[in-house]
């Protein structure tokens, strides 16, 4: 994958507004007060994209904010509108299953927040057994020496074999930001919030036999050793402290410290999650806006900032309002430098020192590269019956680009229009893909290849007329509508149990796609295919399933084509689960595979 104009939001911003404690946020951590300043609830929009290490979409993941809750669709997009989260503190959360739990936490804008989240898979690294020493290690020298004590969730000493899943993120990782959970906020032992500079991060995942979750049993010890970069080999202390990522909080933890012994790091842990070596700052705040010499704004443009002894330059992307934003080290002179997508320097100066604790707006940045390199494109998107589209986005990319994080995203406003204001390496005649969505219907302008045959292009009505073959979408509660589309394999066949003997029909439905979601609806004897009924067995989507014993849902086939035509059908209803009641609505719209 390649590496420029990686689309994220580094910086954890922080503004000054109400303080909150962090047991405020989250009342199941056991951090001490923070003294970070989350702000009072705000409604924000967000939009983003989760992508495995391969650089592909990750689709039918659930993502979190707060209480509203999203499916990432094919092509590992979601998005959130108006969603309570703090002024100064969103905290986004990704699950899916047969991958590590990821997230993302920042300070939203007054526009449209992009987040970028790459997920890791869930791999065994090496089996061990339960009441004996064993280490675990990885060809780069991370190591994990365990004692041999270990303990299910509900706190049972666990006997047995043990899967081990090892990840080691170094900071020369050049997706550490999409890669590493949360952001570079933590509370110290003093209950003081820091930014971070990490050495090296480790995560941990233990499985037992049967599939259960495992951890170090209590009273006892893992070692770990996570090795050192090179490029920080010289500016890395002797003793540095360890930092634990809580999950439910979204914050890093101050938890003892690790010892440099070579060119590694070596502490001792009494749990696993996330580890990190890491430095700590006093934090300011500092924000910025991107323009070019036509006072123009400047979405999705690279801004780094680093210490002078930093190795590594952590970075933001300026949202659709051109501002970027983030928590800095405080008392310091730092390296500002502004890249355009060619990830050429367009821009760089010192800035600061900023006073602890202070947000500090600083002049808005011009950046003037050639003229040639700068192009304005616009358009108006449109539905089939030339209606504007209000609730849509457009993305641009040169071709060959396939790597989702540097697609350009802007949204269209309330009568469809949408501009991009960027820098492209070709500067004769390049050539672009567009493509256009519309939320409301659906519907797609499928991806539009054109030449840029001046700086100015104005591709006019853009038509989202495409229809989605094949969908799925459903909705829990007051949460925002799932839509899951792409390719289905919908079965309607016998089905045949024993003890005792029944004949029975089952509409199985799977997405091709192995994100999900799947639905097996099962009728007992049912005389004709169109037809209500109340399901008899499960209907499982992505996320959980409702099966007989907490679900009261009811079935309705509009439509029931021959082999190669569509099944229509929703679902209504009610189910329970350990978090109370909820109601579920369906609709589908998938071709008949059997």
């Amino acid at each position: 994958m390649r590496k420029f104009y990686l689309l994220l939001l580094l910086f954890v911003l922080m503004f000054s507004c109400k303080n909150e404690t962090l047991s405020e946020i989250d009342d199941n951590t056991t951090n001490p007060p923070s003294s970070y300043n989350f702000g009072n609830t705000a409604q924000k929009n967000f939009q983003g994209v989760v992508l495995d290490t391969n650089g592909l979409p990750v689709s039918g993941a659930t993502v979190t904010i707060g209480t509203s809750m999203a499916t990432t669709n094919l092509k590992g997009s979601f998005t959130f509108k108006n969603v309570s989260v703090k002024e100064n503190f969103a905290h986004i959360k990704v699950t899916k299953s047969g991958y590590v739990n990821a997230s993302r936490v920042l300070v939203p804008t007054n526009g449209i927040n992009r987040v970028n989240i790459m997920m890791i898979p869930a791999t065994m690294t090496s089996t061990i057994t339960s009441g004996s020493t064993s280490t675990v290690s990885l060809p780069n020298g991370t190591k994990v020496k365990f004692d041999g004590s270990f303990k299910d969730a509900n706190g049972n000493a666990y006997s047995g074999s043990v899967s081990v899943g090892v990840f080691h993120l170094a900071p020369s990782n050049q997706y550490l930001n999409e890669l590493m959970p949360g952001s570079f906020l933590a509370t110290n032992s003093n209950g003081n919030a820091r930014v971070m500079e990490t050495f090296g991060m480790l995560h941990v995942q233990l499985t037992g036999s049967a599939g259960q979750n495992l951890q170090i049993a209590n009273g006892h010890n893992a070692e770990i050793t996570i090795p050192v970069d090179a490029a920080q080999t010289s500016s890395s202390p002797a003793t540095i402290p360890l930092w634990s990522y809580n999950e439910d909080t979204g914050m890093w933890k101050e938890e003892g410290s690790a010892t440099k012994i070579g060119n590694a790091y070596v502490g001792t842990v009494s749990h696993f999650s996330w580890w990190n070596c890491d430095a700590q700052f006093e934090q300011a705040t500092m924000k910025v806006t991107v323009k070019n010499s036509a006072g123009q704004i400047l979405p999705n443009i690279k801004v780094a900032l680093k210490r002078s002894s930093q190795a590594y330059e952590p970075y933001g992307m300026t949202d659709n309002t051109g501002m970027v934003s983030g928590i800095v080290p405080a008392g310091e002179v730092l390296s500002l430098k502004v890249y355009d997508v060619c990830n050429n320097v367009i821009y760089a100066n010192n800035v600061g020192p900023f006073p602890a604790g202070v947000t500090t707006t600083i002049t808005d940045i011009t950046v003037n590269p050639p003229a040639s390199t700068s192009y304005m494109i616009k358009g108006i998107l449109k539905t089939c019956s030339n209606a504007n589209v209000s609730d849509g986005y457009v993305v641009l990319r040169p071709p060959g680009i396939t790597n989702y994080f540097q697609y350009l995203s802007v949204p269209v406003d309330s009568n469809g229009n949408f501009t991009f204001n960027t820098y492209l390496c070709t500067t004769v005649n390049p050539q672009l893909i567009y493509e256009g969505f519309d939320n409301t219907t659906l519907q797609t302008t499928n991806e539009v290849t054109f030449t840029a045959t001046s700086n100015n292009v104005d591709l006019g009505n853009i038509m989202a007329c495409n229809s989605v073959n094949e969908f799925i979408s459903y909705k829990i509660d007051n949460q925002p509508v799932v839509n899951v589309l792409g390719t289905f394999n919908a079965q309607w066949g016998g089905l045949t149990t024993t003890s005792p003997v029944i004949s029975a029909k089952q509409l199985r439905i799977n997405s091709m796609n192995p994100a999900g979601p799947s639905f097996y609806m099962n009728q007992i004897n049912v005389l004709g295919v169109v037809a209500s009924f109340t399901t008899g067995h499960m209907v499982e989507f992505s996320g959980g399933s409702i099966t007989s014993n907490n679900g009261n849902l009811v079935v309705d086939i509009t439509a029931f084509g021959a082999l190669g035509d569509y099944i229509d059908f929703t679902i209504n209803g009610t189910f329970t689960d350990n978090s109370g009641n909820h109601t579920f609505t369906a609709t589908g719209h998938v071709k008949r595979d059997m």
